[in-house]
């Protein structure tokens, strides 16, 4: 079975829909008709598609792709930019970003179809290849720090936060020129350490990456023919849930007017629960999630967050005043905020730590008993035999596809090898603080940080690993340097260039996700990737000089653009001047235990036999709702309920259905998030506010 079609074999270059001679699908509709004599009528999805051929990976690169992602990607970083400089916001959802991009990309294609302008309608691949680009365009920016550690290493702010550190040495103002220089020697070593690893993440490991899997279905089911049963009730299952996702969050919208205002501090478990953080915010994001997530995930999830805020967190707040000074601000390192945030991040690092060495000794070990890795795969349940079900049939088909396009181990290390060398010699150019032993230190790191931030993005799409590790940087490297030594630049820069590692690597993933289910070539993934961050590295500093030169109170205080991360972010630089000796008492302790506890459960789980290990929670998952909140856990565990509830009811129904269902209250609700970030900026406010308090209860 050959997934793809020689481009000889295409009479016409830019016709992507004539049949392929080899017919790719003969043996999987054969399977798939084999199972209980219904041929077509199962849920099949690969084989809806069966007429259509697959391109080569060349034909999937067109310039029509690159043109539309292009301006899609500069309206999206201007959006994002304007956003980031008025109020800051993060937003901790990967899946946002692209879903939204998606929704705004099929409505601009439709248009250019429904004109004739640029020919035959976009096929799959080419959607695919838009997605990954135009992510690639604005995951520069997002990663960019312009509103944080970039805009932090300035005068202007430094001038604004208590104490003044102004020397020469603690402060660099952004300018075109370092900034373009900074991007493109930082933002593609990521891109090319991850590759060799994309069969091990969505092959074997089988990671869930809930936005691009959103985003592959979305494509699918838009693009499917709709001359099957399944094909029709498959758009419309998807149709119906995105619609009421995106109405829904419409309405909730509505009652927001207000500082906690709104549906999303609902107290489903009771009012002291909800002091806990333990209430429902009606977001189909996270519903959605929920219900695509594993239940291993979902336990992990609810465990962490039932011991890190009902004991844990609850514990250390009590020592107020004696571990910690009173006065300390909630989020401050000097007091509480250094507990939640590093003790967490502690126990994701001691989770990666086992994961990196438990994956270098398997591969050892495979080598040295000269087994072929390559063709061995995994692409099925243990349990289930190959080729039982359609929906297994697809995966070995997808898996075909993706491991077709082989893409060079050798030669991609060997490109991140130069990257890495260029950063060790551009680096401290553009940054004289930074020395080349510090830039090597940052690239030993990065691996760990990057699997930390895959691996949660993996099972929960959350991107809080990303804060977390730039915490980490910031402190490692800014105590190290010291003020005397520009430590405060110092560690800034460190906090970018390892989140640009760690962002581009995970983005990618997200990308082959995505292309796995569109049956799309990783090479031509790749390519469009690294287009995109090239042009995102030119075009993201040219905005911010459009923002420098138009509002000249660009980053001051109650000014239009006030960049309020900026300063909190040089806070955290200037605290770790420091060092270790001013965290609060015992924290570091706790930091020990939790690196340890990680690396322990982690072992009891592989140690177990595999019926008993399944059960034994996941140390990184714990730790994500301890750093986001527990509203997660509620969140999730609605939408894990709900999908329990429909497999017990009918279990090949709910398998097949769930992953729509839940693509669609994703990506509903995602589009909605694109059209209230613009009616903030253009000050639109809703109307109404929609507050839960306490009954006062008469003597």
């Amino acid at each position: 079975m050959q997934p793809n079609t020689e481009a000889s074999e295409f009479e016409n270059l830019h016709s992507m829909e004539i049949e392929n001679p080899q017919a790719p699908y003969k043996r999987l509709e054969r399977d798939v008709s084999l199972g209980n004599g219904k041929g077509n009528e199962l849920p099949s999805i690969e084989l809806v598609f069966k007429e259509k051929a697959i391109p080569t990976w060349r034909n999937q690169l067109t310039i029509r792709a690159f043109v539309v992602s292009i301006v899609l990607g500069t309206l999206f970083t201007t959006l994002a930019m304007k956003q980031s400089f008025f109020n800051g916001l993060v937003n901790p959802i990967n899946m946002y970003a692209g879903i939204v991009g998606f929704s705004c990309i099929k409505a601009w294609i439709l248009i250019i179809d429904k004109c004739g302008i640029l020919g035959p309608p976009f096929t799959r691949q080419e959607n695919t290849l838009i997605q990954a680009t135009v992510l690639g365009i604005t995951g520069v920016t997002s990663s960019g720090g312009l509103a944080s550690y970039i805009f932090g290493m300035s005068l202007s702010t430094a001038k604004q936060r208590d104490p003044v550190i102004d020397d020469k040495l603690n402060i660099k103002n952004p300018s075109v020129g370092w900034l373009l220089a900074f991007y493109l020697t930082t933002s593609f070593v990521g891109l090319f350490f991850i590759v060799p690893f994309r069969k091990v993440i969505i092959v074997d490991y089988k990671w869930l990456f809930p936005s691009g899997q959103s985003i592959g279905y979305l494509i699918n089911s838009i693009q499917a023919p709709l001359r099957t049963k399944f094909a029709r009730k498959q758009v419309t299952t998807f149709g119906k849930f995105f619609s009421f996702s995106f109405i829904w969050s419409c309405v909730t919208w509505l009652f927001t007017g207000g500082r906690n205002c709104g549906f999303s501090f609902f107290p489903l478990l009771g009012f002291k629960a909800s002091d806990a953080g333990f209430y429902w915010d009606w977001a189909g994001t996270y519903i959605g999630v929920g219900m695509m997530c594993p239940y291993n995930t979902i336990i992990s999830v609810l465990l962490g967050a039932i011991l890190g805020y009902t004991y844990l967190l609850p514990e250390i707040n009590k020592k107020n005043g004696e571990w910690y000074t009173e006065d300390a601000k909630a989020e401050s390192f000097h007091g509480f905020g250094a507990y939640k945030s590093l003790v967490s991040t502690s126990m994701i690092l001691g989770d990666s730590v086992y994961q990196i060495l438990k994956l270098i000794i398997v591969g050892l070990h495979r080598k040295l008993q000269d087994k072929d890795t390559t063709t061995a795969l995994p692409v099925a349940d243990l349990h289930s035999t190959a080729g039982s079900s359609a929906l297994e049939i697809d995966e070995q088909f997808r898996t075909q596809n993706f491991l077709n396009d082989k893409i060079s181990t050798k030669y991609s290390f060997a490109v991140c090898a130069a990257l890495i060398l260029v950063s060790i010699i551009v680096i401290p150019i553009i940054f004289p603080q930074v020395k080349w032993y510090y830039v090597v230190i940052m690239y030993i790191l990065c691996p760990l940080f990057a699997f930390s931030k895959i691996h949660a993005q993996g099972a929960t799409d959350m991107t809080i690993v990303i804060a977390s590790v730039g915490k980490i940087a910031i402190f490692i490297f800014g105590s190290w340097a010291g003020v005397s030594r520009g430590g405060i630049v110092v560690a800034l820069a460190a906090n970018g260039i390892i989140g640009n590692f760690v962002s581009s690597a995970s983005d990618l993933m997200v990308d082959f996700k995505t292309g796995y289910l569109t049956v799309s070539s990783p090479k031509s993934i790749l390519i469009g990737k690294f287009t995109g961050i090239a042009v995102g590295c030119v075009i993201t500093p040219l905005i911010f000089r459009y923002f420098q030169v138009t509002y000249p109170d660009l980053g001051i205080n109650f000014s239009t653009y006030p960049v309020p991360f900026a300063g909190p972010t040089r806070d955290v630089a200037s605290f770790a001047l420091e060092g270790p000796s001013v965290l609060p008492k015992y924290c570091l302790l706790f930091c020990y235990c939790a690196f340890a506890l990680g690396i322990i459960i982690n072992i009891i789980r592989d140690v177990l036999p595999k019926k008993w290990g399944t059960f034994i929670p996941i140390p990184l998952i714990m730790a994500v709702p301890i750093t986001i909140g527990s509203y997660l856990a509620v969140d999730l565990c609605l939408g894990s309920l709900i999908a329990l509830i429909w497999r017990f009811k009918n279990k090949s129904q709910a398998d097949v259905f769930i992953p729509i269902v839940g693509s669609g209250l994703i990506c509903g609700d995602g589009l909605w998030t694109l059209l209230v970030s613009v009616f903030f900026l253009i000050n639109w406010k809703p109307p109404a506010c929609v507050r839960f308090l306490k009954t006062q209860m008469e003597e």
